[in-house]
């Protein structure tokens, strides 16, 4: 199984009848980058393994993101392994196009064997402890099973009294664009906004909104904090990386996360002059107005929930799956689910540390979890099937 030269596609592997059954070691749900710096360390380590990915395309999730929208870490912090760390200069943001055809060209110049538009429905457990893993032409079958499905495929809407039935037109930002695709959605070519939101992409929206002519208000829940401003931004833009390697080397998986806030500068100069009015959290929708906490209304043109994700594992629905109540996090040790053995998960918050959930954790974790497995896959199997990697060859 093989997507190269002409890289990956549907036709990675032939569709076959229903009934069906592919077999394969591991199995990766998920072709961004999670999935991706999984599938170079286990095709390095010589194990079989297969990438489903539920859109077109590789990083499908990153098509979808804001148009204009750039990663808000540097390039050296962002490389999947194997990949030339010279490909763009140490300090480079990328932008979210520059990124998804990097993540297309690395798929096919390291050959890793997936196939695109699966959309997986469901996953189930036999007797004997293999997974099924089913979608609308068949079934998978594999001992492992590892969900790198992340984040960003899975926006989050908050339940908000009335908003079913309110005519104005909703949206999360994931399905924004940009300004000019909003005005298509909304046939306005200006109006009014209400961006319900505080952190990173609240600010990046905003910002863009009010450079295309719209009047933009901000709902958030508690205090808006502001990061650094512009010479503050680019020094710590430079040298992040290197305190938080400081503070995991002294806290370890006990370092507390990140606060990541909206960026400051112009963003809070907006907000504080009063150029961007703000709101307190949505108490309801009635049909055309937006009634806030407070008592005070709205009638916005539009509503951009820049309102965060949460983790996709809707077709993990039934596996006796334990999640966090509040986050949808799947409780896990050393990326394992605690509650179903075999059942591993990359890219989530606070898999291994506070880095587990961005592109610069996921690297680490790949290489932690293709060694797992290995390891795994190596004393779990007699000598003739084993993998053919120099650890399985070591063991025998």
């Amino acid at each position: 199984m093989n997507v190269c030269p002409t890289g990956p596609s549907e036709n990675a592997l032939a569709v076959e009848p229903e009934d069906s059954l592919h077999s394969t070691d591991v199995l990766v749900i998920g072709a961004g980058p999670a999935g991706l710096a999984l599938g170079f360390e286990l095709k390095r380590r010589g194990l079989r393994f297969l990438i489903l990915e539920s859109g077109p395309a590789v990083g499908e999730s990153w098509r979808r993101m804001p148009r204009h929208l750039k990663l808000i870490s540097p390039w050296k912090t962002n490389f999947l392994p194997g990949s030339d760390k010279k490909l763009w200069p140490r300090h480079h943001q990328n932008s979210r196009e520059e990124f998804l055809f990097y993540l297309q060209d690395y798929a096919r110049e390291h050959c890793l064997p997936l196939r695109t538009k699966v959309q997986v429905q469901r996953v189930d457990r036999q007797a004997g402890g293999q997974f099924r893993v089913h979608f609308s032409a068949g079934v998978y079958r594999s001992r492992t099973v590892v969900n790198a499905t992340g984040y960003y495929s899975n926006p989050f809407l908050p339940k908000i009294p009335g908003a079913s039935e309110s005519i104005i037109p909703q949206l999360h930002v994931a399905e924004y664009g940009d300004p000019q695709n909003l005005r298509s959605r909304t046939h306005r070519s200006s109006g009014s906004v209400l961006i319900v939101g505080q952190r990173v992409s609240a600010g990046q929206t905003m910002l863009e909104l009010i450079d295309a002519g719209f009047e933009v208000g901000i709902s958030h829940r508690s205090p808006i904090g502001f990061g650094a401003g512009p010479l503050g931004w680019w020094i710590l833009f430079r040298i992040f990386s290197w305190l938080e390697w400081i503070k995991l080397k002294r806290l370890g998986a006990k370092a507390p996360r990140n606060d990541v806030r909206m960026q400051g500068g112009r963003a809070r100069k907006l907000i504080r002059s009063g150029r961007v009015k703000t709101f307190p959290a949505i108490r309801r929708l009635d049909q055309s107005t937006v009634v806030f906490e407070d008592g005070s209304e709205l009638c916005p043109d539009v509503i951009i929930y820049a309102t965060g994700f949460r983790p996709a594992v809707q077709h993990l629905a039934s596996l006796p799956l334990r999640l966090n109540a509040e986050t949808g996090v799947p409780a896990m040790i050393d990326l394992e689910s605690v509650s179903v053995p075999g059942l591993y998960f990359l890219g989530m918050d606070q898999g291994r540390n506070f880095q587990s959930r961005f592109i610069r954790g996921i690297r680490n974790d790949a290489v932690f979890l293709a060694g797992r497995l290995e390891e795994q896959l190596c004393s779990d199997r007699p000598l003739e099937a084993r993998p053919t990697s120099a650890l399985c060859r070591l063991a025998d």
